[in-house]
């Protein structure tokens, strides 16, 4: 029973001491030295279990099943023997003849023992039990045992041939190998002189502890070793990202470069072209007016303004796209009247399609607010784009159709269907799809027949999309085409009732009479400013930069000015520097006067600023006179208001 506890007692150790490595489904071992290891002890633990029952079976003298379990712990034997040296080459690591001596040596004697217990079943060789029970062995028995003594001592002496090379930890793990596998030996030839004795169980399970010690430091060496390529990984990693950070910080800060050079560019060339396009269609503008030119001049002055607006129209698509590219085009969200932006737009169309002699159908269909929510200034752009471009393609004698209709609400939203056909052109079911795309046009020609930039779509589909809006295209060649866009709107509801009643109603002021501070450093385009307002009976002061104007404004009565046309770019003070100052004089009608920027400068940011700095309104060069004489009619106006309405009347841009 003696035998038995200790064999059990050393198998509990074995499982206890190497549970992890026990865990092949968890994958702990990975390296071919681990996996014999664990492949040793499971030999070894078979050995101890046959080991420790065979006391129990011994003592009980259950001699059939003991003759089976005595043949599985030789079996247990060789296969740990076995193990035990494969084991040994892997780990030293330093494979030579002799090592490949030992692995064969190891496998044939482990197949001599299967034979041999196979034999012992039919006819006993190596051991047997008498007819007392007793236990017996047979010569066989001791050739196996000094068989294994002699793969111990051949083992060992590999072992202690490489310690010999060998230096630090390295060294003292061979040498305890080697001396483990004499340990051994002694404890076998014990075994011999003593067969009931645990000798070679005790050997086992001190030698399986010793080496799992080496076991788990290798573990945490490799685990070290991983580790340090994981921070080494992580630390290029972050090093990389760092390096890409910076790539694409250069890369951001060298492309917000190209964008702002680019826009200065733009909004230079635009300054620079509108200035003189200015001066040419203001110059026009008045000599159609002069009672002395003849017809045939005057048709002349009428192309030139054609040509010149259609250059204009030309500049503004493009910087239109370039905004909607860059992503610096905006879309603003203001109460307006609908019906004053719908009359805008007819007034414009009704005069192309009189001056073609087309059929001009303007429809409302169903309940229309009278105030929207949305940007009117855009919707306008929209729809004359459209429209325009039906006038341009339906020839003499067809038919311009308008509808509007509103559609459903939701969530505050007010949904406007707007329809636009024409019985002109057409276009062919393959070029529909790429109708949208920038500077594409079905057939070259024309350009030159009808004067299109190719723009004018793609700039009206993305401001459309920009509204949170779709737009929608049916058209048959020869037949004409169909536009469909629907934009949902903000409600207005009660708040637009009202505005329409809390906001005071002004006549607009007569300009005749009024004096005018025009600040424009451009000569050309003062003397057409001051011809442009004294055929309205204005007065004007001309200064040539923005620190005249501000000199003149604060050296003159309040009042003496009715308003002061701005220009943005000017040399020693500009536009914008100019108009703060005269905002923050203390002088009456500092804060009331009107003033008007009157710029080549036509950028949505520049509006802003023009707002921000404390101006009143925002026109672009080149300047339509309706459109200053209105302008200032209307501000004049409410500047002469009672100081309550004046503070009350929302400021325009």
């Amino acid at each position: 029973m003696t035998y038995s506890i200790i064999g059990l007692l050393a198998a509990i150790i074995l499982i206890i001491t190497n549970r992890d490595v026990f865990w092949i489904a968890k994958g702990v071992l990975f390296s071919k030295t681990q996996r014999l290891y664990r492949n040793f002890l499971f030999a070894v633990l078979c050995y101890y279990i046959t080991d420790g029952l065979w006391g129990v079976l011994y003592n009980w003298r259950l001699i059939s099943i003991l003759h089976t379990e005595t043949t599985a712990w030789f079996i247990a034997m060789a296969a740990a023997l076995l193990f035990w040296t494969r084991y040994v080459i892997a780990y030293l690591e330093n494979d030579n003849v002799f090592s490949t001596l030992l692995r064969y040596a190891g496998w044939i004697l482990f197949l001599f023992e299967v034979v041999v217990v196979i034999i012992n079943i039919f006819y006993p060789i190596k051991f047997w039990f008498d007819e007392n029970g007793i236990y017996q062995t047979g010569p066989l028995r001791y050739v196996t045992l000094y068989a294994q003594i002699l793969m111990f001592f051949m083992t060992s002496l590999y072992t202690l041939r490489i310690t010999a090379k060998s230096e630090g930890k390295v060294k003292r793990r061979n040498l305890t190998i080697g001396l483990f596998g004499i340990a051994m030996i002694a404890l076998i030839i014990l075994q011999v002189r003593y067969p009931l004795w645990p000798c070679y169980s005790i050997g086992y399970m001190i030698g399986t502890c010793l080496l799992h010690s080496f076991i788990v430091e290798d573990e945490k060496e490799e685990y070290r070793r991983e580790l340090e390529k994981t921070l080494l990984r992580e630390k290029a990693q972050k090093q990389e990202l760092a390096e890409s950070r910076e790539v694409l910080k250069d890369a951001l800060e060298a492309a917000e470069h190209a964008n702002k050079a680019k826009t200065a560019f733009l909004s230079n060339m635009s300054h620079e072209i509108r200035t003189p396009m200015n001066a040419i269609i203001g110059l026009n503008s008045i000599a159609l007016n002069d009672p002395t030119a003849s017809d045939e001049v005057k048709q002349y002055l009428e192309k030139s303004v054609a040509s010149a607006q259609h250059l204009l129209g030309i500049i503004n698509d493009i910087l239109d796209m370039s905004r909607i590219e860059s992503g610096r085009m905006t879309v603003k969200n203001e109460e307006f009247l609908f019906a004053d932006a719908i009359k805008q737009v007819n007034g414009i169309i009704c005069a192309q399609c009189r001056d073609k002699d087309l059929t001009y159908d303007h429809r409302l269909v169903g309940q229309i607010d009278t105030y929207y929510v949305g940007d009117v200034m855009k919707l306008k752009q929209i729809l004359i784009n459209i429209l325009g471009n039906a006038v341009k393609f339906t020839p003499q004698g067809g038919t311009v159709s308008f509808v509007i209709e509103e559609g459903a609400r939701f969530d505050s939203k007010a949904v406007v269907k707007f329809i636009i056909s024409d019985t002109g052109v057409g276009m062919s079911e393959e070029f529909l799809p790429h109708l949208f795309e920038p500077f594409n046009q079905e057939e070259t020609s024309s350009t030159g027949k009808y004067g299109s930039t190719g723009l004018g779509m793609s700039i009206t589909k993305s401001i459309v999309e920009l509204m949170n809006g779709s737009i929608a295209v049916e058209s048959e060649k020869g037949k004409g085409t169909t536009f469909t866009v629907t934009i949902a709107f903000g409600e207005s509801g009660k708040e637009g009732v009202d505005a329409e009643s809390v906001t005071p109603v002004h006549q607009t002021a007569e300009l005749n009479s009024r004096r005018i501070l025009l600040a424009e450093d451009v000569e050309i385009n003062a003397e057409i400013i001051t011809m442009l307002l004294s055929s309205r009976e204005m007065e004007i002061d001309v200064a040539e930069n923005g620190q005249i104007a501000v000199d003149l404004f604060a050296s003159h009565e309040p009042g003496y000015y009715a308003a002061i046309l701005m220009d943005m770019r000017m040399p020693v003070m500009d536009g914008l520097e100019a108009t703060r100052a005269i905002r923050s004089m203390d002088k009456a009608d500092a804060k009331t006067i009107p003033i008007i920027a009157l710029t080549a400068n036509a950028f949505d940011e520049d509006v802003q600023r023009s707002i921000q700095a404390g101006l009143n309104a925002h026109l672009s060069k080149p300047v339509e006179p309706d459109a200053l004489y209105e302008t200032l009619e209307k501000l004049i106006g409410i500047s002469s208001a009672p100081a309550t309405e004046a503070a009350a009347s929302p400021e325009q841009a």
